[in-house]
């Protein structure tokens, strides 16, 4: 098995800690029986087919011959020769059924990851190269499935070969209905496409303009763009309204991952405040307009000072 290691992250589920929980307190009911737990129980019962473990809960789990694992490492053939009543057994827990009262025990030490522990983001380390396609090299990680890396998510140039060991990677795919493992080399962004959707909220920072809007990083591989439309302004300068380099609350109105296009805009903000043409006739003086802008940057760049000021205190 690989030694891949899971980094833990935010929102990131690691691999079940059962087996240090269930060596402090074993489970006592069938209830408390879970998957991938590791238990330690005694033989209660011999038959052809595999071997009944008594684990302590009122209902002996079961391992089936090709669960088995002679106390030599060697795989059975014949249940008899490798055990007997009474033996003490480690075991880990396959599948429960309480209503059915059914126990499936292996001696099998389960994969370090499988599909319910293995999360898009997730840091895994020293993996192992298995195969190398055309189009990528598949690589164990200890998981339910060998993970893909194309070449165009490795470093320029580089071309693993079988056994060669990758320090890190990040798993971007995770599709167990396609039973595939997406992975890359570079570090993914913190917020990827799959999370973005249209209505949501979240906090970004003003990263600079451009003659169509502001543009804001909210942690995705592409910064959103807030144009002077999505408040809802016939015209307005968006440095009027925010400052490069503050903190915002904007919200999601379209996302496009494949095209790269996260489009945001200032929930809660009026158009009437920084409009400065309504309709073909200037309401106002372009001094005046001047003016505004100069006001409410000044006003944007003194609020985010003194926010940097009470931080830093």
């Amino acid at each position: 098995m690989s030694d891949a290691i899971l980094e833990a992250q935010p929102g990131n589920i690691l691999p079940s800690d059962a087996s240090a929980d269930a060596q402090a307190a074993p489970p006592s009911t069938l209830e408390e029986v879970k998957p991938r737990m590791t238990l330690t129980g005694k033989v209660s019962r011999v038959e052809l087919g595999g071997v009944y473990v008594d684990i302590g809960v009122g209902v002996d789990g079961f391992v089936h011959i090709s669960q088995l694992v002679a106390p030599s490492g060697e795989p059975v053939t014949r249940v008899a020769d490798a055990f007997k009543p009474g033996d003490e057994v480690q075991v880990f827990v396959g599948r429960v059924s309480v209503t059915r009262k059914r126990i499936e025990l292996t001696m099998r030490k389960p994969a370090q990851f499988d599909w319910s522990n293995l999360k898009i983001g997730s840091q895994v380390f020293n993996v192992k190269v298995v195969a190398v396609e055309s189009f990528g090299a598949f690589v164990n990680f200890d998981g339910p499935k060998d993970g893909l890396i194309p070449f165009n998510l490795m470093p320029k140039g580089m071309r693993p070969k079988i056994g060669d060991a990758i320090e890190m990677v990040w798993v971007i795919e995770v599709n167990e209905s396609k039973n595939r493992v997406g992975m890359t080399m570079f570090e993914p962004p913190a917020l990827p496409w799959e999370s973005i959707q249209r209505g949501q909220e979240f906090k970004g920072r003003v990263t600079h303009f451009e003659r169509n809007g502001a543009y804001v990083d909210i942690g995705a591989e592409r910064e959103g763009l807030i144009r002077p439309a999505s408040i809802g302004a016939g015209y307005v300068d968006m440095r009027t309204v925010v400052s490069e380099g503050e903190e915002v609350t904007v919200k999601v109105i379209k996302v496009d991952p494949s095209r790269k296009i996260i489009d945001l805009t200032l929930p809660g903000v009026s158009p009437d405040e920084f409009a400065l043409s309504s309709g073909p006739e200037e309401t106002i003086s372009p001094f005046a307009a001047a003016l505004m802008r100069a006001q409410k940057i000044a006003k944007n760049q003194a609020a985010a000072a003194a926010k940097k000021a009470g931080a830093a205190g």
